[in-house]
Order: C-alpha cells, then sequence, then structure tokens
C-alpha cells in the first residue's frame, strides 16, 4: 500500500492545482470627472447653443394685412392704365412678389345688370387683377380669386355705383 500513497498525494496535488482560484480583484477606475466650465458667460448672455436658442426664440410677427381697391368702369373689365400703376406701387412697395403673402381678389358689380351677367363680370374683373399680378411676379398659386357679384348697398356707398364697380385686394403674410 505504500507505493499507492505516493500517486494519490500527487493526484491530489494536481486535483488542487487545477480547481479554479479566484479572479483578482480589478483595479478601481475613477469615474471620468465632469466637464466644468470655469468661465461666467456675461450677464444677459444664454448658455445655450446659437442653434438650439434660434429654435426658443419666438417668431417675428407678421405684418398688417394690406387692402387696396381697383375701380372700374359701368361694365368694364380691363385694367387702365392708373390701376396698372397702382398695382405695380402694391407689388414693389409690400414686396408681394417676393415675400409669403397670400392674396384674395374679391371681384364685385353694381346692381345695374342681371345676376348672372354681374357675376361673370365680376369674375373677369377679378382675373384681370390675377393676370397683371402674375405678370409681376407674384405667385398664382398664392392668389384666390372671389367672383362676389352685386353688393351689399348701405346708406354709405348708395350713392356712388362705381365705387361698387371694383376689385377688392386683400393681401396677409403668412409663414
Amino acid at each position: 500500500m505504500r507505493p499507492l500513497f505516493p500517486a494519490l498525494l500527487g493526484l491530489g496535488l494536481i486535483v488542487s492545482a487545477c480547481q479554479d482560484r479566484p479572479e483578482p480583484a480589478p483595479e478601481p477606475v475613477e469615474p471620468p470627472t465632469p466637464r466644468v466650465e470655469t468661465e461666467t458667460p456675461p450677464e444677459g448672455t444664454s448658455i445655450m447653443r446659437p442653434e438650439v436658442l434660434a429654435e426658443a426664440e419666438p417668431p417675428a410677427p407678421l405684418p398688417d394685412p394690406v387692402e387696396a381697391r381697383v375701380l372700374f368702369g359701368l361694365g368694364e373689365t380691363t385694367l387702365t392704365d392708373e390701376a396698372r400703376a397702382m398695382l405695380d406701387a402694391l407689388i414693389e412697395g409690400k414686396a408681394l412678389a417676393d415675400g409669403n403673402w397670400s392674396l384674395t381678389l374679391t371681384g364685385r358689380t353694381d346692381a345695374s345688370g342681371d345676376a348672372e351677367t354681374n357675376q361673370r363680370v365680376a369674375q373677369d374683373r377679378a382675373e384681370a387683377v390675377r393676370a397683371h399680378l402674375v405678370e409681376r411676379g407674384v405667385p398664382g398659386a398664392r392668389i384666390e380669386v372671389v367672383a362676389a357679384g352685386e353688393p351689399e348697398l348701405d346708406a354709405a356707398t348708395a350713392a356712388s355705383p362705381m365705387q361698387h364697380r371694383r376689385v377688392d385686394i386683400r393681401a396677409e403674410a403668412r409663414r
């Protein structure tokens, strides 16, 4: 039995050497130091990035709507030289061709014709104004044409039928 003892002792040493040994504890790692700005921005200066600040600023107020009127003679649907000049000044003065304006052109007539004729004349007048505006660079997609036909008369406007033969222009800025 004696020869078996050294063999068993050797086997015991091999087994104990193969057993899992605990891993050494990892070395402690220091967490990254938070970045702290050392300079304080001047009073009244935002600490936000400019691109974020620009998104947070409220938009500038829109300009007030613009209203104008083009007058026509009895049964007329073509623009006079005076009307063209007034429209050109309106386009240039308010940059209607360059800006983001939506326009509504409302054609009107007096009560001298039948309703069907007045409706057609009102439409033709508004279309004449639209054609001139488009010719001068105002995008046609931003122009709405409305044929209102005969106006509703009131005491202030009943005395002057020419004031009814017109196209009302309303331009509103949009975002």
